[in-house]
């Protein structure tokens, strides 16, 4: 099963930021990509299966160091 979600950022070096580390979580099948604006940032990946999986609460701690939000 897959996860999306996007986040929204107050300015683009931040949204930019965010998607650079990003692209560095370990999860399966992740592809991380401008959403709607430069401001955004969406993300999706395949939900582990084999146990809990904390990738949506790291994305969300991330997204709140660097000022972002969920959309």
């Amino acid at each position: 099963m897959r996860n999306s979600v996007e986040y929204v950022f107050p300015s683009q070096p931040l949204a930019y930021r965010f998607l650079n580390t990003v692209r560095h979580f370990d999860a399966e099948q992740l592809v991380v990509k401008y959403g709607q604006t430069n401001l955004h940032v969406k993300v999706s990946y395949r939900i582990k299966t084999d146990g809990f999986d904390a990738t949506l609460g790291e994305l969300d701690d991330l997204a709140r160091q660097m000022e972002g939000c969920e959309v």
